[in-house]
């Protein structure tokens, strides 16, 4: 990857935390189709914008997680669902990602269908 690239996840990243944490989690698809609308030209956008998405959860997580309890909890739910308690960190992290995926391929599958309708206008 190069820098630019480096420094467009710290940027997305830092931009999901932020509606997250001020916006809820609907506020991921949202930030994700505007961001897919404005790199459309991005190759693997929307793969892109999942990690972030999901890189973000991860800091809000960690953040969260500092005051203690989070470790209890995981292990009660591995006991009761009988899986180790990283995958409920995991279920976490997807959540996002999905979001974000899902919104920029529906945003992107608009924007192509919007163009396309112009050029067989024109």
């Amino acid at each position: 990857m190069k820098a630019r690239d480096w420094v467009l996840f710290l940027v997305r990243t830092t931009g999901f935390a932020l509606v997250t944490a001020t916006g809820g989690w609907l506020a991921v698809p949202v930030t994700a189709a505007v961001w897919s609308t404005l790199a459309s030209a991005e190759q693997r956008r929307e793969l892109r914008l999942a990690v972030a998405a999901a890189a973000s959860w991860a800091l809000l997580l960690a953040w969260t997680s500092s005051a203690g309890g989070t470790g209890k909890l995981l292990a009660l739910l591995g006991e009761i669902f009988r899986v180790p308690g990283w995958v409920f960190v995991l279920f976490t992290l997807a959540v996002p990602a999905l979001l974000a995926w899902s919104a920029a391929v529906v945003t992107g599958a608009i924007s192509r269908a919007v163009a396309d309708g112009r050029a067989s206008r024109a």
